[in-house]
């Protein structure tokens, strides 16, 4: 920590931000490190609420600070609830890894937020209300356009989403598994037999949930963790948040159910919903998530984290399961799998 505060002046040096105070890490999260702390903005002389987001010594997720930098740049004037960027440390010479500064956005954020234990104290009323919400903001970044945005010279410009994001992952796995995955070889030779035809390019948030908003009273106040972010197909962002691994904290039983997520998903976006489309991304989640699980496991015995991670078979199995090839049984896996992101 004392070596973040003696560097933290160098890092805001022609930001418009001085008299930085001491970085106090915040809790959640394995895929950033995230240090609060207060500065002068030199336009009013009033204390601003700042965030350091660096990366972690051994992640599950690897992305390039810079990019997200650029993106989140681009989207300042999209109207999307983002926090504003304002320095960038892309090699790490300054903090250590690398690391960027952002505006710390009020509210809080709770992966159970939807769920009956209610732990943001929404009340019933308002869970419903942010689920609502939840649909329009996602449909508000598929909104996004991309080339008038700038983000086509952030982002990679895939011209076959379905065919791109899936070499992407099976070359994950070839890198991190550690013995054979025969579940995940048969799950990755359905996607390779059903992957759908190439759809106009959207923004892609890759890990929207509401584990990732900031609820702020009864409204979202930020959108976070744009880590996973590319171009592609808006139906992957849809099979992320409505996969089987997710389905329990996404949606409230008997008033909120997966259709109607994708109806008023698709009222916002302007999108048609194409269920065989939407099964193919739900696959790739499972996919994406068993490799994640994998890449965690692999950093834990190589002693690159401390940070335990789960075992990858169940997850595996929803892969399996979620293709169609593996009917239902009676385990139950409706929860997120531990040590996923």
């Amino acid at each position: 920590m004392n070596t973040l505060r003696e560097r933290l002046p160098e890092l805001l040096h022609g930001t418009g931000f001085r008299d930085a105070g001491d970085p106090v890490r915040l809790g959640g999260g394995s895929s950033q490190e995230n240090w609060a702390f207060d500065a002068i903005a030199e336009t009013d002389g009033n204390r601003r609420a700042l965030l350091l987001r660096r990366a972690p010594a051994g992640g599950v997720v690897d992305t390039e600070r810079d990019v997200e930098f650029g993106l989140l740049r681009c989207l300042a004037g999209s109207g999307l609830p983002i926090a504003a960027v304002h320095a960038l440390d892309a090699d790490g010479s300054l903090m250590g890894r690398p690391a960027m500064i952002v505006d710390r956005v009020a509210g809080r954020a709770d992966r159970a937020a939807l769920r009956d234990r209610d732990p943001l104290q929404l009340g019933r009323d308002g869970r419903m209300s942010l689920a609502r919400e939840l649909a329009d903001l996602l449909g508000a970044v598929h909104r996004v356009d991309p080339p008038a945005t700038g983000l086509v010279d952030v982002l990679k410009v895939p011209t076959d989403p379905g065919r791109a994001e899936l070499e992407r992952w099976t070359a994950e796995l070839d890198r991190v598994e550690l013995e054979p995955h025969p579940a995940l070889r048969e799950t990755i030779a359905w996607l390779g037999d059903h992957v759908p035809p190439p759809s106009p390019i959207r923004l892609v948030h890759g890990d929207f949930r509401p584990a990732n908003v900031l609820v702020d009273g009864q409204r979202i106040s930020a959108l976070l963790d744009w880590e996973l972010a590319h171009l592609g197909d808006a139906h992957d962002d849809l099979g992320w948040y409505t996969c089987s691994v997710y389905r329990a904290e996404h949606f409230i039983d008997g008033r909120w159910g997966v259709e109607d997520f994708l109806r008023r998903w698709s009222q916002a976006s302007g999108i048609e919903v194409d269920h065989d489309r939407l099964h193919f991304w739900q696959v790739m989640t499972a996919l994406r998530l068993a490799v994640i699980a994998l890449t965690g496991v692999r950093a834990f015995c190589e002693g690159i984290t401390d940070r335990p991670a789960g075992p990858a078979d169940r997850i595996e199995r929803l892969a399996l399961r979620e293709t169609g090839l593996l009917e239902d049984s009676d385990d139950h896996t409706r929860e997120r799998p531990g040590g996923q992101r």
